[in-house]
């Protein structure tokens, strides 16, 4: 049987292979009269076309960005949350260990911060990627794929009478992409897509400010900022619901 769900995967490796060899980042030995690796054929086409291919693997996935590599595990799967928030999160890739962020670490403080702060576990709300699909490193966060994915998250916000959404760490970014305008958000409950919407740092920034040897005031300070994001939004959201 003919493993269609492994396409993606394959036409990634294909992709990567690509960049490699024509990057030349790596010295190649060669035996006379090997043909150069830069005209290696490592095109593929499959048994089945693209469409059918889609149709296949996800009949409700999304087919709107023609340059997308994969699709983000479970993205298009049904939830069924107990508490009516959107938090939109992003990974730039996600792996098929990852609950919410494909760092152990990072998924960790996520869901200990949501858990902590809002008083309900982050799997008790509608938790999904900004952008619900995989792009090669100079296309994601693409505006154009960011538009297109907010028809899902509104989607989700009627599905699911969504009566608050947070935008964390670099999910916020994409949406707000000038600087300014995305400060003025911080610690502000705002409207957007028709919904009372606030952003929040989230818990890369604490790795990478761990991983980077901050000092403990400093992480700690970034710590209190994620924790009055929250609180705002706990009492301002929440609590008028």
């Amino acid at each position: 049987m003919t493993r269609v769900d492994l396409y993606p995967e394959f036409l990634e490796v294909l992709r990567s292979a690509q960049r490699l060899v024509a990057g030349r980042e790596f010295f190649l030995w060669r035996r006379d009269g090997e043909a150069d690796p830069v005209q290696t054929d490592l095109s593929f086409k499959p048994v089945l076309s693209e469409k059918v291919l889609e149709r296949t693997l996800d009949k409700s996935a999304c087919t709107l960005c023609s340059r997308r590599i994969a699709y983000k595990k479970n993205q298009f799967a049904a939830l069924h949350p107990t508490e009516p928030y959107l938090i939109l999160i992003h990974n730039d890739f996600t792996g098929p260990k990852a609950k919410f962020y494909n760092d152990s670490e990072e998924n960790v403080i996520f869901e200990k911060m949501i858990e902590g702060v809002l008083g309900f576990p982050a799997s008790a709300a509608v938790v999904r990627e900004l952008v619900r699909c995989h792009f090669s490193s100079d296309e994601t966060g693409d505006e154009t794929a960011v538009t297109n994915c907010l028809r899902h998250a509104r989607a989700d916000i009627e599905t699911h009478a969504i009566k608050g959404i947070l935008l964390v760490g670099q999910a916020a970014s994409y949406v707000f992409r000038d600087k300014a305008a995305l400060g003025q958000k911080q610690d502000v409950v705002f409207d957007w897509q028709g919904v009372p919407t606030m952003v929040c740092s989230g818990p890369s920034r604490l790795v990478y400010m761990r991983k980077k040897n901050f000092s403990k005031e400093q992480i700690d300070a970034e710590r209190q900022k994620i924790f009055n994001s929250l609180r705002i939004f706990r009492e301002q959201v929440i609590g008028a619901v």
